[in-house]
């Protein structure tokens, strides 16, 4: 691929709302890093592992991701032939150019971030038609010249996009399998945990808000998150929270204990050392020799 981007997800800075690039994603392999903004991900060549805290995925060619919101994102065991095509957009452009979308498209695409195309016919024609948009945006957005009716070009660009993208939902899935409720719950937990967990730490408040009894909880996320338990998914994303703090040098691990709500510095210490191995400073040390500012 040519024109590789080693600075890996380029955040869209003002006047910028929409940044095209392609990488090997080596930024996000030594700590967790806070993507506040959308982006959209498409597996060229390559396999990696993708960490969200809460969520894992496993990428392969021809795999979609799309994350609107904002997550905690970690790229690891990344092959030597691992290479994505992505572009970002900030949180307001997608709020404006989605108005007119019925909101049960964005909630679909917020239960289902990723997709990896099957080798048919039907899929395939999907997955060229995906490389058409990604070199549009290339063309417009892969420099950081600032052109005369970029502003435009950028909602009309994402709001087409979005538009094609639902209207390939009929097509990349099958409608008629229903989702269960036990999954809907299960996404449900996993999508409160990503934006909660750093105020809740226990299972028992996600069951409470879902209505359901923890019993009930443990079951149907042991039974669609391949044998993890509630407690896992909350720790794992607590545990990328602090990663991702633990790399603002300014922040002491008081302060840090302190803004994910735990009692104090010496409970997270015990809580990161038993899930890593290592204290907070040990990993400080570790990740700041090769993370590069």
């Amino acid at each position: 691929m040519e024109n590789l981007d080693n600075k890996s997800i380029i955040a869209p800075l003002a006047p910028r709302q929409i940044v095209y690039s392609e990488t090997d994603l080596a930024d996000l392999e030594y700590t967790p890093l806070r993507i506040n903004h959308g982006i959209y991900i498409a597996v060229v060549s390559g396999t990696a592992t993708l960490n969200t805290g809460a969520e894992t995925y496993h990428l392969v060619p021809q795999m979609e991701l799309s994350f609107t919101s904002g997550c905690l994102m970690q790229c690891t065991n990344r092959s030597s032939d691992f290479r994505v095509r992505t572009f970002t957009y900030t949180t307001e452009l997608f709020a404006k150019t989605t108005l007119s979308i019925d909101h049960i498209y964005i909630d679909y695409n917020e239960t289902h971030p990723s997709y990896v195309h099957t080798p048919d016919e039907r899929s395939q024609r999907t997955w060229q038609e995906l490389l058409l948009w990604l070199n549009m945006a290339k063309m417009l957005f892969g420099n950081t010249a600032t052109p005369k009716f970029r502003e435009l070009q950028e909602e009309n660009f994402l709001q087409s996009f979005w538009l094609w993208v639902f209207g390939t939902i009929q097509e990349r899935f099958d409608t008629k399998k229903q989702f269960s409720n036990t999954q809907l719950i299960a996404h449900r937990f996993i999508s409160m945990v990503k934006s909660e967990a750093t105020l809740h730490h226990r299972a028992d408040y996600y069951a409470a808000k879902l209505n359901i009894t923890q019993r009930y909880l443990n079951k149907v996320v042991w039974r669609h998150t391949r044998g993890r338990t509630p407690k896992q998914l909350i720790d794992a994303q607590l545990i990328a929270e602090i990663k991702e703090l633990l790399m603002d040098s300014t922040k002491s691990v008081t302060q840090i204990a302190e803004r994910l709500n735990f009692p104090d510095q010496s409970y997270l210490s015990r809580f990161f050392r038993r899930h890593t191995g290592l204290s907070p400073a040990q990993y400080r040390n570790q990740r700041s020799i090769h993370w590069k500012f």
